[in-house]
């Protein structure tokens, strides 16, 4: 499936530990305006919780590229003030960005006691995996347990987010236990945000909900043992 985006006239705001250089360097070639929130409340600022898109008009601004800048956003106006400047931005243009998202759902590992699998996100899962284990590339903040329950995976495995604002980047994992689902959550400085085969090869688990670390699952461990364990 091919990837389609529209260069928006409110152009983009977001919190600084999903951006990573690669997006900001996308954005700048693209020449569209961008404003970085801060992820954690300070004496001076306030953050922004991730998947809580109420806090990205409250959340203070800690950067913003030079197309920003121009509209004018500044570092600590709040997200609200910035979007309205950037809704003086020129209409965007339609555009297609073939190959920009990974869809395929890759299967990682076979064993007896079900299958691993590699994804970008559990939107893309179309039916339930009861005996299955999902590593993904998303975040685990709350929206995310809300797209997995449906699919009641064995176990599944995250990436924190940096965690951000009150834990927000893994309170998904805690929504899972809930419903008595295993979930576990991978370092942002080990895996690549966005990317489920990083999760899957080079994660290290940040963070596990109670049925996780009763299958075993351990802070340190690495990802592709910890999806194993799951499997039980």
């Amino acid at each position: 499936m091919m990837s389609r985006s529209a260069t928006p006239r409110i152009a983009v705001v977001g919190v600084s530990t999903l951006i990573g250089e690669a997006v900001l360097d996308e954005l700048r070639a693209r020449k569209m305006p961008f404003a970085e929130l801060h992820a954690l409340d300070d004496e001076r600022h306030v953050g922004a919780r991730l998947a809580d898109g109420r806090t990205l008009l409250t959340g203070h601004v800690s950067r913003a590229n030079k197309s920003a800048e121009g509209l004018g956003v500044r570092a600590g106006q709040t997200g609200d003030q910035a979007a309205r400047l950037m809704l003086k931005a020129l209409p965007g243009q339609l555009r297609e960005f073939p190959g920009l998202i990974d869809e395929a759902i890759r299967e990682v590992a076979a064993t007896p006691g079900g299958r691993i699998y590699a994804c970008w996100s559990f939107s893309r899962v179309t039916r339930a995996h009861p005996d299955d284990v999902f590593c993904v590339a998303s975040h685990g903040a709350k929206t995310m347990a809300l797209y997995a329950l449906p699919i009641r995976p064995k176990g599944l495995i995250c990436n924190d987010g940096g965690r951000g604002l009150d834990d927000s980047g893994i309170e998904g994992l805690s929504e899972m236990a809930r419903h008595g689902l295993v979930a576990a959550a991978v370092s942002s400085a080990s895996a690549r945000i966005g990317d489920a085969l990083s999760t899957y090869h080079d994660g290290i688990v940040s963070a596990a909900n109670e049925p996780a670390r009763a299958k075993g699952v351990t802070i340190g461990m690495k990802a592709a043992e910890a999806a194993r364990l799951m499997l039980g």
